[in-house]
């Protein structure tokens, strides 16, 4: 049992008793002292002294009295201020340091505070500004002394301006300097403006180095997110221009033996060789049309028919008109009818796969479904995870091949679509496997050119 948890709850409770047993007393004094004042006054000639001391005194015991009596709403209000203000700048900050966050964390701030202007920059200029003389400091002036300052020391300061003239209609001679800094690397400032300096009190200095550590904070999640990206693009680069020799190597020699019989197959198939590799090598980062994925994985079947024979691997495709023209990361569907070739196509019987896609409000669904051996549910379930794995020659290095395809797949559709978007894995041994790609909402703006589902460039 957790006495101590008992025990502060008990003089939680308490607390509250207490506080309302004194706000009823206060309220209690005041109709009492009422009464009294008005019997000791009743026989004066002139009343009003009677009036000055009620109205004075009976109005700050109830003040005093609800103050006691409520405090929790009281606080509750300004936590949810404070709260509201919180999500308005994370909100504004998610996308890094740009004139249209500065901007708006500017407006954001700029009541919450005594100050009478508001500025950020990046270290080098200006990049938004609100309130009085805003329009004297447009985006890309140059910062100031101050600021200089306060970016060489790393810490906030203050700062006195005496040499303007008293003519100045709004002169702003005071003001608060905060950097923001990402780890250690100062990346620019929030500034707060005054026209007096006894303005300057103990709470500006706090809000303005909380609002400073509030965006610091969410600049370095921004900074660590565009390194996991980065990171990420790199990765699935080096993967993408990864050749796979076996693949090269088979697929020109079943090209070689088709010239002799029939050269206009072979020069198809020499094409859909050339499209698929320049296709595979290209730009990563640019978004393709569900068409043009489609398509790329087409140009693998050929290749795959021209080696195996169209009655040993047949492909049906079903694509929904509403989808060809839906942006997707590429190189997302060629890898699963990958998977379903290598890994499930049996020794004799023929291999069928089904591709689909279809959309439903902002959900853009790609489906790749075969009738090959299929995979145990422990396999399916380490697909993800390479610590579930299983070990041991052939098998391993079979479902290693399978579980980085797929890994690779996820991550380019996490990379562009978010974490509400990614992969389902479904299959049974001897029955067959279905691989559901699903993309939720709209591309991030740092992939490509981000439009909602259903449009296309």
């Amino acid at each position: 049992m957790d006495f101590g948890w008992s025990a502060q709850k008990n003089q939680t409770r308490w607390a509250h008793v207490m506080r309302r047993w004194v706000g009823g007393a206060l309220v209690l004094c005041s109709v009492v002292l009422l009464i009294l004042l008005i019997e000791f006054f009743v026989g004066e000639p002139d009343p009003a002294p009677a009036v000055i001391i009620v109205s004075a005194i009976v109005p700050l015991c109830f003040f005093y009295a609800y103050v006691l009596v409520m405090p929790d709403d009281l606080t509750l209000t300004a936590t949810d201020r404070t709260l509201q203000i919180a999500s308005h700048l994370l909100a504004y900050a998610q996308h890094g340091l740009t004139p249209e966050m500065a901007q708006g964390i500017c407006e954001t701030i700029l009541p919450e505070t005594f100050a009478s202007a508001i500025c950020i920059t990046d270290g080098r200029q200006m990049l938004a500004s609100a309130g009085k003389n805003a329009d004297h400091y447009p985006l890309g002036s140059p910062v100031s002394e101050a600021t200089t300052r306060a970016l060489e020391s790393g810490s906030a300061s203050i700062f006195q301006r005496d040499d303007l003239p008293p003519s100045d209609i709004f002169p702003l001679r005071a003001g608060i300097v905060v950097p923001l800094s990402v780890h250690t690397h100062v990346v620019g400032t929030i500034e707060l403006y005054y026209t007096r300096v006894n303005q300057i009190d103990q709470r500006q200095i706090a809000l303005s180095t909380g609002f400073g550590e509030l965006l610091s904070s969410q600049l370095v999640s921004f900074e660590l997110e565009q390194q996991a990206k980065r990171s990420m693009r790199m990765e699935l680069s080096a993967l993408q221009s990864q050749v796979d020799p076996h693949f090269l190597f088979n697929t020109i020699s079943a090209i070689v033996s088709i010239v002799r019989v029939s050269p206009d197959r072979a020069r198809s198939l020499l094409i859909d060789f050339s499209n698929y590799y320049r296709q595979t090598l290209g730009d990563s980062d640019e978004l393709v049309k569900v068409s043009q994925e489609v398509e790329q994985g087409a140009r693998y079947i050929n290749l795959m028919q021209a080696r195996y024979g169209a009655e040993r691997l047949k492909v049906a495709m079903h694509i929904d008109d509403a989808t060809r023209d839906l942006l997707v990361p590429p190189f997302i569907v060629q890898p699963i009818l990958e998977n379903s070739v290598k890994h499930g196509m049996r020794e004799e019987e023929p291999l069928h796969v089904v591709v689909t896609s279809k959309v439903q409000e902002d959900r853009l669904t790609i489906c790749v479904e075969d009738d090959g051996i299929g995979m145990s549910e422990d396999v399916r379930a380490s697909l993800f995870d390479p610590e579930r794995r299983p070990e041991g020659g052939e098998v391993e290095q079979h479902h290693q091949g399978c579980g980085l395809a797929l890994c690779n797949v996820l991550a380019r559709v996490r990379l562009s679509y978010g974490a509400d978007s990614g992969i389902e894995v479904e299959s049974q041994e001897g029955q067959g496997t279905r691989v559901t790609i699903f993309l939720v909402g709209s591309p991030t703006p740092s992939e490509g050119t981000a439009r909602p589902l259903g449009q296309a460039s």
